[in-house]
């Protein structure tokens, strides 16, 4: 492997190697970045609606645009990381592969002291990229994602892309590193990258305010500066920011904005699960109601369902008893099973979720094929207007 990675140019040929070495740098980077969106874009993007930091989704366009760039990107890492091993072959650079040659001590300090040095280069090479005279020639294409997707991560201009890549080069002329230790560095600076970028909050309250976390920067902070650009230039840690006074004022109160909404997500998603199981979201209790656990008798939450129901779906007069025994046994057990006991909002939801799935089966029985669709779509949709209304 070694013979590979030293001579990879004379294996290969210097045009497949470097094909060969952009094409790893990008899976590299892909396959965590698309990980993450399937995850929390697709997956569970309703589910985690309130942890996005922006109330809105990126257009297909936006993607099609940050990947485009982020395969430009990796080409150029490819041939820049090529550089290094022609320089390594012409005495230039300190890349080793033997550990014993420094020893385990150095190794590990090798991995400290490059996060800790590209966290500064970056800083200062940020804060230069914005100057109003280079902006649109270096990071303009980066920042034309206000809205930042994990794909937003390898998103760069040429130019930047060599600026992004230099502190590669620039640290092997600075200090023997292995080969292992670069590798444990990037992919570092890759998920650290790809968290940032994601548009999601996953730091608890009072993460910013913390005496030790206050210095890790969370991905508010980085979304702050898509939104708002002259602020917020730090990579890893919240060190230059602070020192330099370039955090954005409003920082810690929309960090605790989202996460208070998350807080709230967790209640109000149970809640707005109770209105919409024990009342088949046709009834007119308030979301307000039901935030405060007023949710009434089993057989005054039935009264409301059944004369909705008749109403919105124009039951038949056959239809109208079964529709009641059903809407009334289920009022019953949701009172039973998820109201009376102390149980976590997780129990409380899969219980919901296993009622729910049970009651829409006996209604598929007795409504008509439209009927039931008109319920279900009325359904959904009072949910999330539920849960929208909540949080604006």
């Amino acid at each position: 492997m070694r013979s590979i990675i030293e001579n990879i140019g004379y294996q290969f040929g210097p045009g497949l190697a470097w094909l060969l070495t952009s094409v790893f740098i990008f899976l590299r980077y892909a396959i965590p970045a698309s990980l993450v969106f399937l995850l929390i874009y697709k997956w569970k993007r309703k589910a985690w609606l309130e942890r996005k930091i922006q109330q809105k989704f990126p257009k297909t366009a936006q993607l099609r645009h940050e990947i485009a760039y982020s395969a430009l990107t990796s080409f150029i890492f490819g041939g820049m990381a090529i550089g290094i091993f022609i320089l390594r072959k012409l005495g230039y650079g300190e890349l080793y592969f033997e550990i014993e040659e420094y020893g385990w001590g150095y190794y590990i300090f090798t991995v400290f002291f490059m996060i800790a040095a590209h966290d500064t280069y970056f800083y200062w090479v940020h804060r230069l990229m914005h100057h109003p005279g280079i902006f649109r020639y270096f990071h303009l294409v980066h920042h034309q994602s206000t809205n930042p997707t994990p794909y937003t991560s390898f998103s760069f201009h040429p130019l930047e892309s060599v600026l992004e890549f230099a502190i590669i080069p620039i640290l092997t002329l600075v200090l023997p590193v292995h080969a292992s230790a670069f590798f444990l560095f990037t992919l570092w600076s890759i998920l650290f990258n790809v968290l940032g970028h994601t548009g999601y909050e996953i730091s608890p309250s009072g993460f910013t305010r913390h005496r030790f976390f206050k210095w890790l920067n969370t991905p508010t902070h980085h979304n702050m500066h898509h939104r708002y650009s002259h602020y917020n230039y730090s990579l890893y840690f919240n060190f230059w920011d602070r020192v330099m006074g370039t955090n954005h004022p409003e920082y810690d109160r929309q960090f605790e904005e989202v996460v208070r909404r998350v807080k709230r997500g967790a209640k109000t998603g149970v809640a707005a699960c109770m209105m919409l199981l024990s009342t088949c979201s046709f009834a007119q209790m308030s979301l307000k109601d039901i935030q405060n656990g007023q949710y009434g008798s089993p057989e005054y939450r039935t009264h409301q369902i059944d004369s909705a129901m008749q109403v919105g779906l124009a039951l038949r007069k056959d239809q109208i008893t079964p529709v009641h025994t059903i809407n009334l046994r289920y009022s019953k057990r949701v009172e039973e099973e998820v109201v009376k006991p102390k149980l976590s909002d997780w129990s409380k939801y899969r219980r919901l979720m296993k009622i729910q799935k049970e009651k829409d089966k006996e209604l598929q029985s007795v409504l008509s094929s439209s009927q039931f669709e008109k319920y279900k779509n009325k359904r959904d949709a009072m949910f999330w207007e539920g849960i929208k209304a909540y949080f604006y």
